[in-house]
């Protein structure tokens, strides 16, 4: 740890999560240096250290340590070794970790976070814990009816490793990895919940947020807020997420993820220890962004208190396809489309169907407006032509 006033954060991790920190952090003040495997990453053109290795390259992994003062993480998936490097040194005191290594060694296994969702009384769907070599006889005992949806206990990000298996011939796909089955839901709507949590404890909420998916690729494509929900439901939703968050007594963002059951039950599906892609649309729709409280929160500044810049903001994820191709760029940059609306592309060198390329925000008076921001930028996308923007 540096004794001087510029203070360092390390960020595990170089997709867009750590390239929207990494502004964040410059325009507190704060230096950030960057471990990732792809050198092209997003946050390698503006993070001040950019260390090119696997994650758990112990080498690389020291190096971040000594360019820190506190290490952050930008994504679940961190090799055990890697985190364990990072606790030894944080007994040492030569870094700190927010959140803590614990916390998320304990959150990236959705097995284990399930389990602690349970013993800590939040609500959550029933489950039963499969090891890798259960069979569909292990699964029809389980007391978990079908249709029901298996989730891998690591791994799984953007709807990948889950897999809803709807009759018993579905069962002979099931998946030969630890995970665990729950019952598969029709009529659910998905809610987020972002929230800061600083190292004194306390905490700034975003307003519950709607999700809505894109089939094909099981993930996110948009997000709305308000959520046009009964504001009963969104304040139950609110208190559940505040609820576990406080359990949880993490530092930083954190996303919770809920479903709302087709009788009105309100459950948590799972939480995210870092920002989210739930909370994009707080950097066009709000004063003050997810991306900036969590540098806030991490490196012990006061958060902020966001406030709503328009009535509603709608986000949509760019997964990519051939009508986007006019907006590559080998760099991450931001764009005006118009009528309120603003892209955010990432600068990712390797397109692929249904990979996240960039986003777009568009705030307006009403969500029916916002939404015709988005369909309007879209046709702009579509047009062909080049895109012309800030780099970010």
């Amino acid at each position: 740890m540096t004794s001087g006033k510029t203070q360092r954060l390390g960020i595990i991790g170089g997709g867009q999560l750590g390239l929207f920190l990494c502004q964040r952090a410059a325009s507190l003040g704060v230096t950030t240096a960057v471990l990732s495997p792809e050198s092209d990453c997003p946050a390698s053109h503006v993070a001040d250290l950019m260390i090119a290795a696997p994650m758990d390259d112990g080498a690389a992994v020291e190096q971040l340590i000594e360019a820190s003062d506190v290490i952050t993480f930008e994504l679940e998936a961190v090799p055990d070794s890697t985190l364990q490097q990072i606790r030894d040194a944080q007994e040492q005191g030569r870094v700190r970790s927010n959140p803590d290594v614990d916390l998320l060694a304990l959150i990236k296994d959705k097995g284990s976070q399930k389990i602690w969702l349970q013993q800590s009384g939040l609500a959550t769907l029933p489950f039963v814990m499969l090891d890798a070599d259960a069979v569909a006889a292990t699964v029809l005992a389980s007391g978990i009816e079908l249709p029901l949806v298996q989730k891998a206990r690591r791994g799984g990000y953007d709807g990948k490793g889950v897999q809803i298996l709807r009759d018993q011939s579905d069962l002979d796909g099931l998946w030969p990895v630890p995970s665990y089955i729950e019952p598969a839901h029709t009529g659910v709507t998905e809610v987020a919940v972002v929230i800061a949590r600083d190292t004194e404890g306390r905490l700034v909420s975003y307003p519950p947020a709607l999700m809505d998916f894109n089939s094909e690729f099981n993930s996110v494509e948009t997000i709305e807020y308000p959520a046009s929900l009964p504001d009963t439901v969104l304040r139950q939703c609110a208190d559940l997420a505040l609820e576990a968050i406080t359990a949880l007594a993490g530092v930083g963002v954190f996303a919770v993820e809920l479903f709302i059951t087709e009788d009105q039950q309100i459950v948590i599906n799972e939480i995210s220890p870092r920002v989210h892609n739930s909370g994009h649309l707080t950097m066009d729709g709000f004063t003050h962004d997810q991306f900036e409280q969590h540098v806030r929160a991490v490196m012990g500044m006061p958060l902020a208190e966001p406030t709503a810049v328009a009535n509603a903001t709608v986000m949509f994820n760019l997964l990519y396809n051939d009508r986007y191709q006019n907006a590559l760029a080998p760099t991450p940059y931001a764009a005006s489309l118009g009528a309120g609306s603003v892209l955010h592309w990432y600068g990712k060198t390797t397109p692929a169907p249904g990979r996240k390329m960039g986003h777009l925000n568009a705030t307006g008076d009403t969500l029916a407006a916002a939404q015709l921001s988005i369909e309007s930028a879209l046709r702009t996308l579509a047009q062909g032509g080049p895109i012309k923007g800030e780099q970010q």
